[in-house]
Parts: structure tokens; sequence; C-alpha cells
């Protein structure tokens, strides 16, 4: 991960780059393997992939944390020490900075308290990475140092060693110090090279390139660059290769040619699209918008182009790549003469500036403000920017367009009518510019077009007969594989498809036989039940007008004719006593006699069962303290309902109201009767003490209401809870007609 964070920021464009684009399944996997083993170990394994796709910085920080907690639970110091190195990787790739120094930090303190030397060397390898990408290169520098101290002499850190090592020759180069960082990226390759890493090797000569470029040693420069596409391409590295093209775009501007310029740009950001990161799309968008800026009439794809740059650049808060954006959309304004957009960019890059603080902003800025002011005929303030980029080129600062900034500043002395200074400062930029070198390094160039060109070529046409032989030789492969195998497969069916056809009307005998004995079964199993059932009800009903009977004919007249021969002794006494005696036995004898009644069969072929259960509720004896309510839909032609679903739902609401003034200790029973369309249902609630269904056994009464429903078809509904009543509901699909017949339900 370490290597491929280097590879990023060693071009001359970018500071830094996310890894290769995530692969979803293998985060797929890491995520599942840290479910399964919630350990330390799995949870970072899907911290460290997520921190080399530089991506969902939310489910890294969410992964830190359950490091965090194992560390708690475990107090485990090690635990802590991975939690905060992770905690600050999310927040380098949310653009958080300071968070992310703040959290790395805590990881390096317990690292060096630890004597954890690998640690150690890690995570001063990565603070410094990430203070060269926020242009900290002070800070950069004094921790890719301490790592370099740590690693100098451990052979299994060589690797880190050369990482921190190419880092710290960076940090001189995006400073714009360009001789310390070609003296040490010099060592970085020699380094390289003797360790045989092929990829860091790649990245030092791209970086020298970058160097020789500033240098104004454009053929070295071109040899590095040719060197390092030489290795990317026998590697396979494509993602590197992006940032040479860009590299060597930036030469062709540099040297007038940006029309020659323009398709190695657009060859980068196509790379960038497909293999890159935001970080690397944006760099690139950048700098192919800065070439579109030198070509005539192409300043409004520039405009396009940079407007691309910018969201994606604010959103990974690369500051110093934003600071070349607005510096050329600045430009490509002005080009189209939209000064006052160009001036809202200028002041973007001028609070930028006032942050970085570093050469190489400045000059961009006074370069940027420079002609803008000369274009807006401010050339007092135009010249106050051209004395500065002078300043700063006598300073040591190296720019190979040096001759351009003495060629404004003579016009906008002219302007002035200072003809004397104007003059002279023509002839400096004259001097400067040595037509013999520029003929020189266009010619080199040239010839390296010419390769480049005929190179693509050849790679074309190689790549398409590998296709094309490829391809042959998968015809022919299969070709042979599927003769054999056609041949013994022939064979294999038919023997197959004789032995299947006998099989398979066997078969399809015994699945016959089987469905239509499971078919008998099942009817005569449901046949039993439901003729069980209804012979229980019925027999419950016989037994039921036969106690009824004997209740009202013999119970009854039996108390009656005990209650005249008493009356008929005392009835010359005046017995007060004897007299309530003789009303307890007549309340006695009417309330067997109502018993007696709502024990016999309700006659339905005179009464509809609305009717009957209003008379019902009308007549019930009920205890003090105790209401009944009953109520039906409206509107409802009740003789359609079947007598046997009305005798059974009668049945079943005696049973409940019977239950609920027995046990429940209700104010209040309601009973509501509705039919909605072919939805016939009855309710029974009570406000009563209720039961807990799951520790009551059924008794009696529910089982015979559960029958009586069973025999109709009906559902039965049951919702009882400890001090919050009873409720039951009853509901039967019916069949009605005009007669009020019995139907099927």
């Amino acid at each position: 991960m370490k290597i491929i964070k280097v590879l990023c920021i060693l071009s001359f464009f970018l500071f830094q780059a996310d890894l290769w684009a995530a692969d979803e399944g293998r985060l797929l996997e890491l995520r599942r393997l840290a479910a399964e083993k919630k350990t330390m170990e799995s949870y970072a394994d899907v911290c460290a992939y997520l921190s080399s796709i530089e991506r969902y910085p939310e489910l890294l920080s969410l992964y830190a944390d359950s490091i965090r907690q194992l560390a708690v639970r475990d107090k485990s110091l090690a635990a802590f020490r991975e939690y905060y190195a992770w905690k600050g990787e999310a927040c380098f790739v949310d653009g958080d900075y300071d968070a992310g120094f703040r959290w790395k930090r805590k990881a390096l303190d317990l690292a060096v308290r630890g004597r954890m030397q690998d640690k150690v060397v890690t995570y001063s390898s990565d603070m410094g990475y990430y203070f060269n990408v926020s242009a900290r290169y002070d800070s950069a520098r004094f921790y890719l140092k301490k790592g370099m101290e740590a690693a100098r002499h451990e052979p299994r850190m060589a690797e880190d060693y050369r990482v921190m090592l190419t880092n710290y020759a960076s940090s001189f180069l995006y400073e714009g110090k360009t001789d310390s960082a070609l003296v040490y990226t010099l060592q970085a390759e020699k380094r390289s090279e003797l360790d045989k890493d092929t990829a860091m090797l790649i990245e030092n000569l791209n970086q020298l390139g970058a160097i020789y470029r500033r240098k104004k040693r454009l053929n070295e420069s071109i040899h590095s660059f040719e060197q390092a596409l030489r290795l990317c391409e026998a590697q396979g590295n494509f993602r590197t290769v992006a940032h040479i093209y860009g590299n060597i775009a930036t030469v062709y501007c540099d040297s007038d040619q940006p029309e020659a310029a323009l398709p190695f740009s657009q060859k980068a950001v196509d790379y960038a699209l497909r293999y890159g990161t935001p970080q690397m799309i944006g760099l690139f968008y950048v700098n192919l918008g800065a070439i579109q800026c030198n070509i005539a009439g192409k300043s409004r794809e520039a405009v396009v182009t940079l407007q691309k740059a910018i969201p994606v650049l604010e959103g990974v808060n690369n500051k110093r790549r934003l600071c070349e954006a607005y510096n050329y959309l600045a430009n490509a304004y002005r080009t189209l003469g939209q000064t006052d957009s160009a001036m809202i960019c200028l002041q973007s890059l001028e609070e930028m500036v006032g942050e970085l603080r570093t050469d190489v902003e400045r000059y961009r800025y006074h370069q940027t403000r420079a002609p803008l002011m000369q274009d807006r005929k401010q050339y007092r303030e135009a010249m106050v920017s051209y004395l500065a980029l002078i300043d700063m080129q006598k300073a040591g600062y190296r720019d190979i367009k040096d001759y351009d900034v003495y060629l404004h500043l003579s016009e906008c002395l002219h302007a002035l009518h200072e003809y004397p200074k104007a003059y002279k400062s023509l002839r400096t930029a004259y001097a400067l510019r040595d037509s013999a070198s520029r003929e020189e390094y266009s010619e080199q160039l040239s010839d390296f077009l010419v390769k480049y060109r005929t190179k693509e070529k050849e790679l074309e046409i190689t790549r398409l007969q590998q296709k094309e032989l490829e391809r042959e030789a998968a015809l022919l492969r299969s070709r042979i594989v599927s003769g054999g195998t056609i041949a013994l497969l022939l064979m294999l069916i038919l023997v197959f498809l004789y032995v299947r056809q006998r099989q398979k009307a066997r078969v399809a005998q015994l699945a016959q036989a089987a469905g239509e004995k499971e078919r008998q079964f099942l009817a005569l199993q449901k046949d039993t039940e439901q003729r069980l059932a209804r012979k229980y009800i019925d027999g419950l009903e016989s037994e039921r007008e036969r106690m009824a009977a004997e209740l009202h004919d013999d119970v009854c007249n039996s108390l009656l004719a005990l209650g005249m021969n008493i009356r008929a002794i005392t009835e010359d006494r005046h017995d007060q006593a004897m007299n309530e005696q003789l009303a307890v036995l007549d309340a006695t004898r009417e309330r067997l006699r109502s018993m007696s009644h709502e024990l016999m069969p309700p006659a339905f072929q005179y009464a509809t069962i609305d009717e009957m259960l209003g008379d019902y509720i009308w007549h019930l004896s009920l205890p003090e303290g105790t209401k009944a309510e009953y109520h039906s839909t409206e509107g409802v032609d009740w003789k359609q309902i079947p007598q046997a679903i009305g005798f059974e739902f009668y049945r079943i609401v005696q049973e409940a109201v019977s239950n609920a003034l027995k046990y429940a200790d209700a104010s209040l029973v309601r009973v509501e009767l509705r039919l909605e369309g072919a939805s016939l249902s009855v309710r029974v609630d009570d406000d009563g003490k209720g039961f807990d269904l799951n520790k009551k056994k059924k008794g009696i009464g529910l089982q015979t209401i559960m029958q009586r429903a069973e025999t109709i078809g009906a559902t039965v509904q049951l919702d009882a809870h400890s001090g919050q009543g009873t409720h039951l509901a009853v509901t039967v699909k019916v069949k009605l007609n005009d007669y009020g017949e019995e139907r099927e339900s």
C-alpha cells in the first residue's frame, strides 16, 4: 500500500492518488470474514483495504471503532494503537488532514513507547506522505527523516526506506527547490536499481523527468520519460503510464507545441478515468485544461474541462491542484474576454495562496494576476505582479518561459510611456529566448513524437495479431474437445434415454397410484373429522334438549307445587321470613325456567338469527352492575342466513356470553352481528379481568365454540390478556338467497 501511495505522489502534477478502483467482491469477502471472526486482525484487514482504495471514509471509521471496542474490552495497547492509526487514515481519506494528523500522532506515540520499530516506520511514512499532500513540506521532511533513521539499518525495512527517501525528494520538488529534489531523487534511483525495485525505479525516472523539465534540460527529461515508459509497458503498469503521458504533455507545452501535447494529455485522462481515483482524475483534467488554454479556439473546451476538475479536487481537499485549476481557468476566461469571471477565479486563488504560502503558489498567483490586470488596463498593478515574478526568478525560481515576463513587462512600460525601461525589458526578453536552443529542443521533441506514434502503431498491430492467434487457438481447442465429447455424449444419451424412458413410465405409474391413495386418505380424513364433530354437536344438542325438558317439565313443576303447598299450609300465618323464602323459591323456579329455554334449540323457522340474538340478550338474567348490549348491521335481510349457520352462531354467542358472566366479572358485555358482502361475523367483547392465553388451558366452553365453528367452516379469533378483557370473533363465508334454506358455507 505504501509503495502505491508513493507512485502517485512522484509525478510533477500529482501529490497523491488512490489505489486501483475498489473490487467490490474483495471488500464483501473481507467484511464477511470480519463479521465471522470479530478479531482485531480481521477488522484491520478491512481497514487496510478501504485505505488502499481511498474510498468509503465512513465505513473505514466504523471498522476502526470496532477495533476500539475490542481495545476497551481487552485493555490492549496494541488494539488502541491500531484504532488510532485507522481512525487517522479515515480522516485523511475524508480530506480532514488536521484530525488525521492528531490520530496518527497518538498511534506513533504508542509505537515509540512500545519500541515497535516497524510501526514507527509505517506511521512516520504515512505522516510524511500526508504532510506532502497538504503542502506542509517542513513537517513532511521531519517525519520522513524520523522514519528513515528507524529503517536505515534494518534489511527487512529496505522497501520502506526507498518509499520515504522518494517522498523526501518529492517534498523539495513540490516546494520548487529543484536542486535538492534532484540530489535526493538520484539517490532514490540508485537505491531502487541496487535493490531491483522496478516499480520504484519507474517513479524515480518519472520524477527525474519532471525535475529536468523544470531545469530546462529537456533532452535529459525526455530520456528519463522514455526509460520509465519502457519499464511501465514491460510491467503492464498502465496507471503510472498516465502520469508519464501527463508529464510528456507538459514538456511539449513548455516548448510551445500544445497541439502535440494534446493527444498525450487526452491519453492521460483516459487512463485516469479507467484506472485512477478522484485525485488522479482531477489532476489530469487540470493538465488537459491547461493545454487547451494554450491552443487557439479551445478556450471554451478548457473552461468545461477545468470546471470538471474543480469539484473533484475540492472533494479530496487538494488545495495545490485547485490553485493550478483556478490559474488556468482564469486564463481561459481572460482569453474569452470574460474578465469578471476571471477576477472571481483570481480571488479564490488569492485565498488559497494565503493558506499555502509556498513559492510555487505565489508565483502562479502573480502569473495569473499580471496579464489580467494588463487586459483591464491597470498597468501599474500589472507591473507589480511582473516585478514580483522577476524577483522570484532572480532568487532562484526557475520558469522555462521566463522571457514572457520581460516581454509583457515591456508592454506595460510602453503603455505608461516609460520607453527606455520598456526597451531594456524587451532586450532581456529576446536574450532569454534563445532561438537556436529552442530549435534544438523542438527537433528532439519531434523525433520523440515520431517514435511514439510509430511505436503505438506497432503495439496496436502486435495486439491485434496476438488476439487473432489466441482466438484461433481457442477455436481449435474447442473443436478438438467438442468433437471427442460429442461422440461420447451421443452414446451415453442413447443409453440414458432408453433407461430413463423405462424408469419414467414406472415412476409415473407409482406416482399416479400414490397420488390417488393420498387423495382418498385426505378425503376420508376430512369427512371423518367433520362427521365426528357433527356427531358430537348433535349429541350435545340432544342432551341439552333432554335436560331442558326435564328442567321445565319436572323440576320447575315440582318447585311450583312445592311453593303452592307451602302457601296453603301457611296461609293463615303472616310470617315475614317465610314470605322471603317463598320469594327465593319463585326466583329459583324462574331461573331454572329461563335456563331450560336457553337449552332448548331456537326456532329459526319463525325468527331470524338477528331476532333470536336480540331476544336472548334482552332477556338475559344479569348480575348487579353488569350491562349487556346487542348491535347488528342495519338494512340486512337476515332471512337469507342459512338456519344451520344461524343455529351455530346462536350457540356460540350463548357459550361466550355465559363465560363472560360467570368468570370475567365484566361491567359490560357487547355482542355485535355483522354481514358485509358474503362475510358473516359475530363478535363478543367484555371488559372483564381477561386471562393469559399462553398459560390458561382451553376449557370445555372454548372447545365447544371451536368445534361448532369448525362444523360450518368458520374461523375463530380469540384475543385475551390479563386485566384487558376478552374479545371473540367468529367469521364465515355464506351463500345467500331469497328462501332462507340451509346452504353450504
